[in-house]
């Protein structure tokens, strides 16, 4: 918890630093009172609608979503766990405990808003109640509250606002630097902005860090008060109810416009539920999957554009809170599964620098050329790369049978380099329910269900059509799925190939790639020999 408290400090003391350091710097270039105006609008700006945001959610709450609020009487009747629960932390904490509303969908999720602790409301779906059990329930509503006692609405609120300054640092260097000379002052403004605009951009990806330590210390003031394996149950229980849950226009915009507030990201959510609907009898596998969340390098590059951590990570410090406090152990035990797998960590750091080398070698070529002074060539070598890159990235030969659970346990999965595998089964559906064009699905085989990614030769439009016409003949239609798996925020294999009763769908994804670097180094080949363009050798 300490550790937690005092990132988030640290976090919030760099956002300060960035800000009065550029803020300072222009001010001494420039000496400008227009900048302070801009801030001070930012500020005034942002405290009203930090003021009257409640009134806003509750508004479209209620007229998008239906939502309503239960008064203290009807909680405790239907909900006495839930209603102790909060009572009793908001008498620990010296605060009227938070109004709770309901809204009638069945994807589960929950979230908390307000101005501080006084005026919080939790809101809850109908699906928190439908696919966790009591134990769970409580142990989601706990980490709402978590929330509400630890003032995240006025920590976040505030850090956001030491971002948008930056962007105003930036903003107003600029005008300034257009509305003079290439004097000295007008260069040192116009380089203090570009350092503003670096800085802002460092100072959403720290907003992001920010918000995930957050989470961490929800988790851990609802571990406090209802067991950490309760919570840990419910998060992969949450993941598998969304992806259940058939979406409909309401409930997708409830999902997205909550997502950084919910208890669970739900773009990671996605992924989750995918294993979750194929591990939730099987703990230890499930354990598995999420090692790649706990120990594949590549994972932390990829949690740097979430607002929520991983749930794997989530689990894995919820099974450290259980051991401190000599808990009912997690089901969901990630260091034993480590020890199962007999996980080698300087492999995973291994790979991760390989498939890092293959990531970048085309920019480090066109750096290359441009550095040798032979500008020219810069997209010609930036093409060279990647058709050198592409037989990594999509190793040929012929796929191996595969199962879901395979490919979702092995924890050396990449996002870069794609595993060939060959699944049988049977795509139950979209990936994107209820779009008519949508041409990604979701493929099951005995042991569970990932994302079958189709990339089209002929591009989007390509996508569009086989969505519109070749994919819905296929649907859930028996028959073989052949690609190549890939781990991000989740599992999914792009694909090469989809056979069933109903005939084959192929795809070539790394088609336009190809073509598009042959095509240009045989332009630069062609403006080379006709002497259009010059190398500086």
């Amino acid at each position: 918890m300490a550790k937690l408290y005092f990132a988030s400090l640290i976090t919030i003391g760099l956002l300060l630093a960035m800000v009065f350091g550029v803020v300072l710097a222009l001010l001494v270039y420039a000496g400008t009172v227009d900048l302070g105006l801009a801030i001070a609008i930012t500020i005034a700006i942002n405290a009203v609608i930090w003021l009257i945001s409640p009134m806003i959610s509750d508004f479209s709450l209620r007229w998008f979503n239906k939502m309503a609020f239960l008064d203290d009487a009807e909680v405790k009747a239907r909900f006495p766990g839930v209603y102790q629960l909060m009572h009793d932390a908001a008498r620990q904490y010296g605060f009227g405990a938070p109004r709770l509303g309901l809204i009638p969908d069945r994807n589960p999720t929950a979230f908390t808003y307000g101005i501080l602790r006084s005026n919080a409301r939790i809101v809850v779906t109908d699906g928190i109640f439908e696919f966790l059990n009591e134990d769970e329930q409580r142990a989601v509503v706990a980490h709402e509250l978590g929330h509400i006692v630890n003032r995240d609405f006025i920590v976040m609120t505030a850090a956001g606002t030491l971002v948008q300054i930056l962007y105003q640092v930036y903003a107003a260097a600029m005008r300034s630097t257009r509305s003079g000379g290439g004097s000295k002052k007008n260069n040192g403004q116009a380089l203090v902005g570009l350092v503003a605009l670096a800085l802002y951009y460092v100072g959403i990806y720290l907003l992001y860090y920010l918000s995930r330590t957050r989470e961490y210390l929800a988790d851990a003031f609802s571990a406090e008060r209802v067991e950490a394996r309760h919570l840990a149950a419910a998060l992969v229980k949450i993941a598998y109810g969304i992806v259940k849950v058939e979406d409909t226009d309401a409930t997708h915009s409830l999902l997205q416009s909550t997502r950084h507030m919910g208890v669970i990201d739900v773009k990671n959510a996605r992924y989750s539920g995918l294993e979750a609907e194929s591990d939730l009898g099987d703990p230890q596998r499930a354990s598995e999957a999420m090692l790649f969340d706990t120990h594949n390098p590549w994972a932390r590059l990829i949690e740097l554009n979430s607002t929520h951590p991983l749930t794997g990570m989530r689990i894995a410090h919820l099974g450290d809170i259980a051991r401190q406090q000599a808990q009912s152990f997690p089901q969901y035990d990630l260091r034993a599964a480590a020890q199962r797998l007999r996980l080698d960590e300087g492999a995973l750091w291994r790979q991760f620098w390989y498939e890092l080398g293959i990531l970048v070698l085309p920019l480090a070529l066109a750096v290359l050329a441009g550095v040798l002074g032979d500008w020219p060539l810069i997209p010609a070598a930036a093409a060279i790369g990647v058709l050198v890159t592409l037989p990594l990235r999509y190793p040929s030969g012929e796929a191996p049978a595969a199962t879901v659970a395979s490919l979702m346990t092995n924890p050396a999965a990449s996002p870069v380099v794609g595993r060939p595998a060959r699944l049988t089964g049977k795509a139950i559906g979209r990936a994107n329910p209820g779009f008519i064009a949508g041409e990604d699905v979701i493929y099951q085989d005995k042991t569970g269900l990932v994302t079958a990614d189709f990339r089209s030769m002929l591009g989007t439009i390509g996508d569009l059509f086989a969505g519109w016409r070749r994919v819905p003949k296929h649907l859930g239609q028996d028959g073989q799925l052949t690609g190549w798996f890939r781990r991000g925020m989740g599992g999914y294999v792009i694909m090469q190939e989809l056979t069933s009763t109903a005939g084959a769908l192929r795809a070539r994804p790394y088609f336009w790639q190809a073509l598009l670097s042959i095509l240009v180094i045989a332009a630069t080949v062609v403006l080379l020999g006709a002497g259009k363009l010059e190398l500086g050798l």
